[in-house]
């Protein structure tokens, strides 16, 4: 791989990478750090509010930030059709998780008896990791060779929808 196209990957990577996390860190609430606007307060990782609310969305962007610079180093390096089945891993995981715990959330809101399995994430995310290696292994060659530029349209618009979805509430109270 020639300096250029290691950019080139790592570029991908990186866009990819820094939209899923940050959709991962705020569903699961993982930042660096937390800012507390009212004392004027930051400390390391997660902080519960005081007097006033704490501000997590810095500590969410430097999270996303350090996770998807080292998965851009490290793709840069690897050779492009691992890369790009690991990438078909993830939206493969991705669509498949949303639609298992969707399907599991569903189920459980419409059954007669107690489901409370069905709100443990553990057995979508499973679900989902078997999903995306059958998809990632049974994907054609053809598919594989070279990391395709359009997921880094693909990945952050589907991760702007997702967090859109997720802030729904706050906009309608």
């Amino acid at each position: 791989m020639t300096p250029s196209s290691r950019l080139v990957v790592f570029a991908i990577v990186f866009g990819i990478a820094y939209s899923a996390i940050y959709v991962i860190c705020t569903e699961v609430n993982l930042p660096l750090l937390t800012y507390h606007p009212v004392t004027g307060k930051v400390g390391w990782l997660y902080e519960p509010q005081t007097r006033g609310p704490a501000m997590y969305w810095y500590g969410w962007m430097l999270t996303a930030l350090i996770g998807a610079g080292a998965m851009g180093l490290i793709a840069s390096w690897m050779p492009e059709s691992w890369v790009q089945r690991a990438i078909a891993f993830g939206v493969a995981f991705a669509l498949a998780y949303l639609i298992a715990y969707t399907a599991a959330l569903g189920i459980y809101d419409r059954a007669s008896i107690e489901l409370e399995f069905l709100k443990d994430r553990t057995w979508s995310a499973l679900a989902a990791v078997a999903v995306a290696l059958l998809v990632s292994v049974l994907a054609p060659t053809a598919w594989t060779q070279r990391v395709w530029p359009g997921w880094m349209w693909v990945v952050p618009l589907s991760a702007a929808t997702v967090t859109t979805y997720y802030l729904i509430p706050y906009f309608t109270r």
